[in-house]
């Protein structure tokens, strides 16, 4: 005897399906740059190392420069 799935079936279905998505980590919302970043740890770290980095060598670069003391350089011409 074939009975038709009732839709309280159905949408359980679809939710357990979902579920199983998120439990493998292939629900849509880690398949993003963003989501994929958000669950890695290692990444978020990475990134904040560069950050820390980039922010270190432009507080380094960005020193006014200091004349050379008179006769220590060549004249330029």
């Amino acid at each position: 005897m074939s009975r038709n799935p009732t839709s309280k079936e159905v949408t359980k279905q679809v939710v357990l399906a979902e579920l199983e998505r998120l439990r493998q980590g292939r629900h849509a919302r880690y398949q993003t740059l963003l989501g994929r970043f958000a669950r890695c740890r290692e990444l978020q770290q990475a990134a904040a190392l560069c950050a820390a980095a980039v922010e270190a060598s432009a507080r380094t670069y960005n020193r006014t420069p200091l004349d050379a003391p008179p006769g220590w350089l060549p004249p330029v011409s």
